[in-house]
């Protein structure tokens, strides 16, 4: 038995899916939930503990616990297959991955070596005296040192690049790894981060990517007081998002991400037993960024300041959201806010200082991103006392268009009426101004050209492919249904598939019981169809055996049986009726032609037909 199907005998489908996704149980062994690739209101998103398989038939993803760990993770499969070993508690033997895959496997592996190095320095060096008195005075504590991985660089030139020399890394790795640069003269490396707190940055599985440092106390103004890793081969700062790798757990608990702008918030935070933060490192979130956070949580709830600063960023996320509606929003995912409110600190680091209480009820009382950002402009309106006309018109030209990309009528009412109240101008009037704003082209799913129009079956191909779904769950079926069903009538990949069956059941290899683990005939053909990479009939296997259950759940062997008995009497029809057809051809040749004889003997055929008779 290779890795993979230990693996899959080791764990369950249902209980690695719902730690990401909540389930709910659908009948035997089988549970439904709200797919996390897609967005959607009604659960369309199937998981079978006896087939150990998934399946969404909205967005037609699917696959076994693998394709969900990589479409989840964002892994290749020797990293899912790495991952799922580790928490089975397998031991794989060496993996040899292709060349690229190969390269960066080392630039990884020389980040997790200068990560442990400068961990050792924080904790042992005489020289990081410094850094471990900063760390102090900003109230961090040792468990959360250990937890992030903090370290220190020394006020040395090349003291990583020796030790990484001395393990046998090339100076151009050195350099492509974004821990060393090239001498400005002479020949040789240095390394990048000198006399600095060093913060990994980690992927959400934990891998080291890159650096953060921050300069210490004291140094020259010259020294810039961040210094991030540049781009790599692993490292993209766009992909980034600090802390994930920590957060994943927390946010799924509690259903939401928050999203602050620095590491050390994030490090706060999590002092402060505020688990599901990331950091955005103080830049707007890219479209890779919220594609990896959306498929952990579905509400993202952004950390502002209750000042100038934090207004303005709250405007930033208040157009991301609307642009995102407009465009149907494909990632699902709702934009809210927490404020601080003033006095308590500009940003959780500071909060949590003075009062790890206080973040953990700032944390907890999120609000809509549009419900801030029209408050806040009302308050700030509202606070300027008796309003002059211009600032009423200035108040209504900032928020009626935004009123005007609302979707909800109801929504928009609301708004309208509020920002009636508060410049006195009649809701009638300001109706008749949303009327005159250019609303937005209606959104709509493109269309694929060429795209192939999803195939409709006869009630022959029907019956078909609903035994097709039968004997892979009823194998003691099988002879009967390979025997009875028009196989050349069909359809592909309906076609492919039972010539495969047809096969595979009169191999005696792949008899039930020929292989520990793998019984039915659902699974024998299931892996014989991967092993093949035949990745669209697994496709249909998978949807069909979902289908199937669902459809049966709750029925008696006796229904089951009866349902196959009415799907074959079909096949029986059917080929009665063609038989007919053509007799009735014949005969009426025979008829233009005068063959008597030959006509007595179609009509006596004819005859036995109608009657039953063989």
């Amino acid at each position: 038995m290779d890795a993979k199907d230990e693996i899959k005998q080791k764990l369950d489908v249902a209980d690695v899916i719902g730690e990401y996704v909540t389930l709910k149980p659908s009948g035997q062994g089988s549970f439904k939930g709200v797919c996390p690739f897609h967005a959607e209101r009604t659960p369309s998103f199937h998981v079978s503990r006896e087939r150990q398989i998934w399946k969404c038939f909205g967005c037609d993803k699917g696959g076994d616990i693998f394709t969900f760990v990589m479409e989840m993770e964002g892994l290749s499969f020797v990293e899912a297959l790495k991952m799922l070993a580790k928490r089975a508690g397998i031991e794989l033997p060496e993996y040899k991955p292709n060349p690229q895959g190969n390269r960066n496997d080392v630039l990884l592996e020389m980040n997790e070596i200068a990560a442990k190095f400068y961990q050792a320095i924080l904790r042992d060096s005489p020289q990081a005296t410094g850094a471990r008195n900063y760390l102090s005075s900003r109230k961090i504590d040792p468990a959360m040192v250990e937890k992030f991985r903090l370290g220190a660089s020394v006020n040395e030139w090349d003291a990583l690049a020796q030790f990484l020399k001395r393990k046998g890394y090339s100076e151009e790795l050195l350099v492509e790894s974004g821990l060393c640069l090239r001498r400005k003269s002479g020949s040789g490396v240095i390394d990048r981060f000198k006399n600095r707190i060093m913060v990994p940055l980690c992927d959400p599985n934990g891998r080291v990517l890159g650096f953060t440092a921050r300069v210490l106390p004291g140094a020259g103004e010259e020294e810039a007081k961040y210094m991030n890793s540049p781009e790599t081969p692993v490292y993209h700062k766009g992909h980034m998002l600090y802390g994930l790798h920590l957060a994943k757990s927390g946010a799924r608990k509690a259903g939401e991400m928050i999203i602050v702008e620095g590491n050390l918030d994030v490090i706060a935070s999590h002092q402060a037993e505020v688990e599901n933060v990331v950091a955005s490192s103080g830049t707007a979130l890219t479209e890779d960024q919220l594609r990896t956070l959306s498929r952990y949580v579905k509400r993202l709830v952004f950390c502002l300041d209750d000042d100038a600063a934090g207004f303005a960023a709250a405007k930033r996320v208040f157009e991301l959201a609307l642009k995102l509606e407009e465009a149907g929003n494909p990632l699902g995912v709702e934009f809210r806010c927490l404020v601080i409110p003033k006095g308590a600190g500009k940003d959780p680091d500071e909060v949590v200082k003075k009062d790890p209480e206080l973040w953990r009820k700032i944390a907890a009382e999120s609000q809509s991103i549009v419900e801030y950002y029209f408050e806040k402009n009302l308050r700030l309106f509202e606070e300027q006392g008796e309003a002059s006309v211009e600032a009423s018109r200035n108040l209504i030209d900032e928020l009626l268009p935004q009123v005007a990309r609302l979707k909800r009528p109801d929504e928009r009412y609301l708004y309208l009426l509020r920002l009636s109240d508060a410049t006195h101008v009649a809701v009638a009037i300001l109706e008749d101004m949303l009327k005159a704003q250019s609303a937005p082209a209606a959104i709509t799913r493109p269309v694929t050209k060429g795209a192939p129009a999803k195939p409709t079956h006869d009630k022959i191909s029907t019956a078909a492919i609903f035994l097709l779904g039968i004997l892979l769950k009823y194998e003691k079926l099988a002879p009967e249904i390979l025997k009875r069903v028009p196989k050349e009538a069909l359809g592909e990949p309906w076609n492919s598939l039972y010539r495969e069956v047809e096969v595979l059941y009169t191999l005696p290899q792949t008899q039930p019981n020929a292989a520990a683990g793998n019984t039915t005939l659902f699974s024998r053909l299931r892996t014989h169809l991967e092993a093949r990479g035949e990745t669209r009939l697994v496709s249909a296997i998978d949807t069909l055996a979902l289908r199937i259950d669902e459809m049966l759940r709750g029925l008696s062997p006796a229904a089951v049986r009866a349902e196959v008995d009415r799907h074959l009497i079909l096949f029986k029809e059917s080929q009665e009726k063609m038989l007919r057809k053509d007799l009735e051809a014949k005969i009426r040749h025979a008829e233009t032609t005068g063959d008597q004889s030959l006509l007595a003997e179609l009509l006596k055929q004819y005859s036995s037909l109608l009657s039953g008779k063989k």
